[in-house]
């Protein structure tokens, strides 16, 4: 740890040592989009995936198929034939599963060049760095393509690879111990309010991610005391 990461902190309280950062919506740009020129109909099926995110998401744990899917117990082919099965139990028409995975997942998922640059820089300050991702089996190679995984983090917590998924206080703390680090030690980054407020009652300092070039800068002014703001360039 240099001098300067050491005695960086985050208001009153233990000095920050450790930076914890979510992957979609924070390392990249968020995946979810409105694609254009689709059928209402699949329109109307990416609403009813939405609404039963909104509904189950924050649960930290639970049988729901989006949590069986980010804990690696169910398939992404599974995840999307059952998604459709309950849109036609619904009343609606029966849809294609792989017409619907590729409407709901419309948006490239883009890695965000000032975040990078922000992470690069806070692991060469001396912090302990990891990535902490609610995803499925089938999506990790994709992901990893996207950023410079193995540089920019000591370590990383796939949900679908542990069996936890945020905002779980165990993954949190999962997430800690591989950092060697207590979770007043931390600081978290994330894109949802709920996983941000379960890392905070662990003890950790949070930032909530609504863009991820603004956060980029947030990260470097608390933990660096400079900006690493730098031109999207998608």
């Amino acid at each position: 740890m240099s001098e300067a990461a050491a005695v960086q902190q985050d208001g009153a309280g233990r000095p920050i040592r450790g930076a914890i950062f979510d992957l979609g919506g924070v390392m990249t740009y968020s995946v979810f989009g409105r694609p254009r020129d689709v059928d209402p109909e699949l329109l109307a099926m990416a609403a009813f995936f939405l609404q039963e995110l909104h509904e189950v998401y924050a649960l930290p744990t639970g049988a729901h198929d989006l949590h069986r899917l980010e804990t690696g117990r169910l398939s992404e082919a599974d995840f999307f034939t059952r998604l459709c099965e309950r849109y036609a139990a619904a009343g609606h028409r029966r849809l294609d599963p792989e017409e619907v995975r590729r409407t709901v997942f419309s948006r490239k998922l883009t890695a965000c060049a000032a975040m990078v640059d922000a992470v690069r820089q806070v692991k060469a300050a001396g912090y302990r760095t990891a990535l902490l991702t609610n995803n499925a089996r089938e999506w990790e190679s994709a992901w990893r393509s996207l950023v410079p995984v193995d540089e920019l983090f000591d370590t990383v917590i796939d949900s679908s690879v542990v069996g936890l998924r945020k905002p779980d206080p165990e993954i949190y703390r999962l997430t800690c111990e591989r950092l060697g680090l207590d979770a007043e030690e931390c600081f978290f980054v994330d894109d949802l309010e709920c996983n941000i407020d379960a890392a905070a009652q662990l003890g950790m300092k949070t930032l909530l991610c609504v863009g991820p070039e603004q956060a980029a800068d947030e990260v470097a002014r608390r933990l660096l005391g400079r900006s690493v703001a730098i031109e999207d360039d998608r």
